[in-house]
């Protein structure tokens, strides 16, 4: 006898149980059957395809789901603070405090990766995949498309207003969250082994780890349009947007000043001129006198403070120059490439161009009356100007020299504030 097939849709999860069971003698000759739970306290839904005892355990599961804690047994870590109402959740989070070496570990057989998590093997060899041979998941509202169900999910949002959607963040990404309001002595730090680095993420050592691997020892993300490559899937992500024009891209405005960006991090990080430092956070550095509202600012200015031997140094192939800073020397590399070989960027108000986006965003103040925008001054004397930079570089005149730090050349006595006055000056002895 042929079996139908049927839709269960239940408004309680103990409905959707009894519904699940009447259908079991169906679901053993039909196994194509797909029941859709709903559950209503979390207003969301589950489909699920197999057997009955499947539906039956997610049933459950949702049941479990909607209990306070006191009612249910909770499953504990005796290592840390992590409790599970949900006994496989312990079972894989146990992983987490046991040595590489002692579990059982999932490799991946086309490069170097592995984890101690199945589930995370099986989402890694998509990465090895082409976008032709799988079914890709895309966005109905543009173009984005993705090899993971989850990045689609996670995109979706972009599209949402905040008041059309609960602002949520899943349990994990809060308390990845919450590690900025902890103390580096009251949390577990991690170290790498081979440099000064440490952080509160695991996630984050391991992403910062393929610093000290060779680019042919790992998978490399390459530009199609130029030369660029990067260990870093998200870094060529932001990359190609640079081969984008700002009208094919969703661009990111600032609602104080005309300031836009492709990047919604540089939005951000924009966002901190308008505010006041006694709104904000500053970060200080403890050698010197210099603060900075940007945590990535205070990283690099640290470097100021750390001996060359004590760093990684980026060094350029053409000539003799060298920097601890990876942007610096992209930065210089410039410097040996033809104009023809690289884009130029030309003002529209005179005949100035640069080999540097950055050099024609400062000449474009030229341009700007002062009275159209944000003017930087000095409260010591009248000095004032367009560019923060300048300002900052004027602000020395007013420190003594024992204060600061002195470029010193090692060839005469001559000593400055100013490393590019140092620069100008080695000039004499060449």
């Amino acid at each position: 006898m042929e079996h139908s097939k049927e839709t269960v849709v239940a408004s309680s999860v103990s409905v959707a149980y009894l519904a699940a069971m009447s259908l079991a003698s169906a679901l053993y000759y039909d196994y194509n059957i797909v029941e859709l739970l709903v559950c209503r306290p979390c207003v969301g839904s589950l489909t699920v395809k197999g057997k009955v005892k499947n539906v039956t355990c997610v049933a459950q599961q949702e049941a479990v789901a909607h209990r306070e804690n006191p009612e249910v047994e909770m499953y504990i870590c005796k290592t840390c603070n992590f409790k599970t109402k949900h006994k496989g959740s312990l079972k894989t989070h146990l992983l987490v405090h046991e040595e590489n070496s002692d579990v059982e570990m999932y490799e991946c057989e086309t490069c170097h990766y592995k984890t101690k998590y199945k589930g995370n093997l099986k989402q890694h060899l998509l990465v090895h995949r082409e976008n032709s041979e799988l079914d890709m998941y895309e966005c109905e509202t543009c173009n984005f498309k993705t090899k993971y169900k989850g990045s689609l999910k996670t995109h979706l949002l972009v599209h949402e207003e905040n008041s059309d959607v609960e602002i949520q963040n899943t349990k994990k990404n809060l308390k990845s969250h919450l590690l900025v309001h902890e103390e580096n002595s009251d949390v577990e730090m991690y170290e790498c082994e081979m440099c000064h680095y440490k952080t509160k993420r695991k996630g984050s050592l391991k992403h910062h780890l393929l610093v000290h691997r060779e680019n042919s020892d790992v998978e490399m993300y390459e530009c199609e349009t130029c030369n660029f490559k990067t260990k870093h899937k998200e870094n060529l992500k932001s990359h190609l947007l640079v081969h984008e024009e700002n009208s094919d891209v969703e661009m990111y405005e600032c609602e104080t000043c005309h300031y836009k960006t492709k990047y919604k991090g540089n939005l951000k990080q924009h966002l901190l001129v308008h505010r006041e430092k006694s709104e904000v956070e500053m970060y200080i550095c403890e050698t010197c006198h210099y603060k900075t509202k940007g945590k990535g600012n205070l990283k690099k200015h640290l470097l100021v403070h750390r001996e060359n031997s004590e760093v990684e140094m980026y060094e350029c192939e053409t000539c003799h120059y060298k920097t601890k800073r990876k942007g610096d020397l992209k930065q210089h590399l410039v410097v040996h490439r033809g104009n023809s070989d690289i884009k130029m960027y030309e003002c529209e108000t005179c005949h100035f161009k640069t080999k540097r986006k950055i050099s024609l965003k400062i000449h474009l103040l030229v341009h700007r009356e002062n009275s159209d925008m944000k003017m930087y001054e000095c409260e010591t004397c009248h000095f004032k100007t367009k560019r923060k930079m300048s300002l900052k570089r004027h602000l020395l005149v007013h420190e003594e020299n024992s204060d600061v730090e002195m470029y010193e050349c090692e060839t005469c006595h001559y000593k400055t504030k100013h490393k590019g006055n140092l620069k100008k000056h080695l000039l004499v002895h060449t």
